[in-house]
């Protein structure tokens, strides 16, 4: 480091910065910093929408349970709900399923999807393509689908604790 350079680092949140040169260039660079990225990024934080595993499964604890051996499981029938909602609570399932490490992907596919339901892969193929246009489900490459935030805030809404019960 040159005798006359500045450096400053800067840490907020999960954002960081590092700044070095001649002090006057330095203070314009953390002041353009402060002045962009902080109100951008804190307005971000407050309207972006995601929910903790923890969350998650409590929230839900009156429809899916879990066993060390079994793994999550629900608690009542699928077959007793609309397809669109099956189908979200097992791609919400495969998601958490992963995030506990009981799981290598947090996919699922069309014929898993059909198999699970005892639905013809028609019917399930039109509500997957249902649920992708409405944002609560994303397609994949490889004809896997994995649920979103918003596919995830939509089962907690109408099944979490507050919501509806099947």
């Amino acid at each position: 480091m040159k005798e006359d350079e500045l450096r400053v680092s800067i840490r907020y949140g999960e954002l960081e910065a590092e700044f070095s040169g001649a002090p006057e260039e330095v203070y314009r660079q953390v002041v353009a910093f402060l002045e962009k990225v902080i109100p951008a990024y804190s307005l971000a934080k407050k309207i972006a929408y995601s929910v903790g595993l923890q969350e998650v499964l409590e929230s839900l604890g009156g429809l899916i349970a879990y066993e060390e051996s079994e793994g999550l499981f629900f608690l009542q029938n699928l077959d007793d709900l609309p397809v669109t909602d099956a189908v979200l609570l097992l791609a919400l399932r495969s998601h958490l399923e992963h995030s506990l490490g009981r799981r290598e992907s947090p996919t699922v596919n069309l014929s898993e999807l059909s198999r699970s339901l005892s639905k013809s892969e028609k019917t399930v193929s039109g509500r997957l393509s249902e649920l992708v246009q409405r944002g609560m489900l994303r397609r994949l490459d490889r004809g896997d689908y994995t649920i979103t935030q918003l596919g995830i805030k939509r089962v907690l809404e109408k099944y979490g604790q507050t919501g509806e019960k099947p």
